[in-house]
């Protein structure tokens, strides 16, 4: 089944962990953001003293204290500084340096077995009463992740969050652009399947986008502020983180023709359960783990790079220089992570060269079906060119052969017609004398029938169903009918309308299925047969045409 392939099983962790995360988010409605802000820095008049002891776990944790004097330029206000993965608490007292007096700050929640809740951003707001003091005490869990110092802003709550989305504008802004990019190729892959386009890597390449993006949000303002959930928060970044490669290895598989990558994506399914495991038993954090992860990506790269190389002739043209693009961002990326920072935005390397692949590959499907929608278009046709009638409009024998098929054969009745004195028609009024004759002779058919077909040039077939004797004659009288109402008001003869002598006369014929029919082709015969017959009735009766 469709749905069952191994493309969709990223699709279906990534819905499983939002329905998770959608529960464990605690939402909290009292944060406002405003418009104006008078952001101020507090950067003078602390004292420092650092520290380092062993937690509960036997862990090292290096410590920070930071105090202040309570000035009224701070009282009522709130400041805000953000950590990596550290434990934050702040104290109001009568003496610097302590631990101990009004706790007016608390930051201590942890994930399950983890060693941090990972990136946050605090908010502590300084009652207007109080001790002479603020003492915020940081407990930092990893030596990298230690600052000798914080940069303290003051200010009202919702002018710190509108100071903060500001500064942050730019990252969030290639994160909407991913977003947007991703629903795009998920909107593509659809009409694609809608339009029958073979076009997976548009959904691969979604998925990977919207992936990127969930995972590059995480750290930012949107989960802190909306959600209020760090804990939730430090999940996000590694179930999102977890499913990019597994993303990315369909990506591969859909562009790299023979490309079976199967192994790699269970193998990394296998690694990421295991690292996970490794977490809930309280072996090791998610944090000490992603050492592993990383290294593993690097191989991932390597790895991947050596396979498409070998397959690189096969690969169309277009996604060549932007798969090599896209590959050497991630190898700068896994060099910037590795060597140089692994504080703040680790991924904005990769970001910028995905953002400019996306934008080549969103031009590439929508090529892919503007060409499918030509290619109907003139599929379409070719095919309106082999089954109609260019002059009527109606279906031609071809048609008449394909919609017989259609039909059971006992089921078959055929009305022959023919148009009378037409070579008479074409010698007196010219050819186009002769086609109104015949697009007449259409339109009345057309009033009487629902299937007609021109099979010659001046013989027409009405293919009917389910017809009994009766019907078939009540059809004939109807048609004459017609035909004579049509002579009568003459509107649909044009320049011809006042020429007495431009007249519509049809000879008509009928047949049914009996018994001994073998094919549709006797049933015709017969029909043709009571077509000439009532022909002969009527030339006998009629005054040739005179020529002018």
């Amino acid at each position: 089944m469709k749905f069952l392939e191994k493309r969709y099983i990223g699709l279906y962790l990534f819905s499983i962990m939002i329905i998770v995360l959608i529960l464990a988010f605690s939402i909290d409605k009292d944060v406002p953001v405003g418009k104006d802000y008078n952001v101020k820095k507090v950067s003078t008049d602390w004292s420092y003293e650092r520290a380092k002891y062993e937690n509960e776990n036997g862990r090292s944790i290096l410590q920070l204290t930071m105090t202040r004097l309570l000035s009224d330029d701070i009282k009522g206000k709130t400041l805000s500084f953000k950590t990596y993965d550290s434990y934050v608490n702040a104290y109001l007292s009568d003496k610097p340096n302590v631990h101990s007096g009004d706790l007016v700050y608390h930051f201590g929640e942890k994930p399950i077995f983890g060693d941090s809740p990972g990136t946050y951003t605090h908010f502590i707001h300084i009652p207007d009463e109080g001790g002479k003091y603020l003492n915020i005490v940081v407990d930092t869990v990893y030596p990298h992740k230690y600052m000798e110092s914080y940069q303290v802003l003051s200010a009202e709550e919702n002018e710190l969050v509108y100071y903060y989305l500001k500064k942050e504008f730019n990252l969030s802004l290639m994160n909407i652009i991913m977003v947007v990019f991703g629903i795009l190729l998920m909107v593509i892959h659809l009409v694609g399947s809608f339009k029958k386009i073979n076009a997976p890597e548009a959904f691969s390449l979604g998925a990977l986008s919207l992936l990127f993006a969930v995972y590059s949000n995480c750290p930012l303002f949107f989960n802190q502020f909306i959600c209020c959930n760090p804990v939730a928060q430090y999940y996000m970044i590694y179930f999102s983180l977890y499913m990019l490669p597994l993303a990315a290895i369909q990506y591969f598989e859909d562009i790299v023709p023979t490309l079976n990558l199967k192994w790699l994506f269970y193998g990394f399914l296998v690694l990421e359960l295991g690292l996970s495991a490794v977490h809930f038993t309280e072996i090791a954090s998610y944090t000490r783990t992603v050492v592993i992860f990383t290294a593993a990506l690097g191989a991932f790269a390597i790895i991947t790079t050596f396979l498409i190389i070998q397959r690189f002739r096969l690969i169309e043209p277009e996604y060549r220089i932007g798969l090599l693009c896209l590959l050497g961002f991630a190898f700068a990326n896994v060099v910037f992570y590795l060597f140089v920072s692994t504080v703040g935005d680790q991924s904005f390397i990769i970001r910028i060269g995905f953002i400019i692949y996306l934008a080549f590959e969103i031009v590439n499907g929508l090529r892919k079906i503007m060409n499918e929608v030509n290619r109907e278009r003139e599929t379409q046709l070719l095919h309106t060119l082999a089954y109609t009638d260019q002059l009527t409009g109606l279906g031609n024998r071809y048609a008449l052969e394909r919609d017989a098929e259609s039909i059971p054969l006992e089921n078959i009745s055929v009305m022959s017609m023919d148009l009378n004195l037409l070579k008479t028609t074409n010698d007196s009024f010219g050819h186009f004398g002769g086609d109104m004759l015949l697009v007449s002779a259409a339109k009345c058919m057309l009033s009487v029938f629902d299937k007609v077909y021109r099979v010659g040039g001046d013989e027409f077939i009405a293919l009917l169903s389910d017809k009994s004797e009766e019907e078939l004659k009540e059809l004939h009288a109807t048609l004459h009918d017609m035909m004579d109402k049509m002579n009568i008001d003459r509107s649909e003869y044009g320049e011809f309308a006042y020429e007495k002598e431009f007249f519509l006369s049809i000879a008509v014929g009928y047949a049914s299925f009996i018994e001994g029919d073998e094919d549709f082709e006797r049933i015709l015969s017969r029909a043709d047969k009571a077509m000439y017959d009532e022909k002969n009735r009527m030339h006998s009766n009629t005054v040739p045409i005179s020529n002018k």
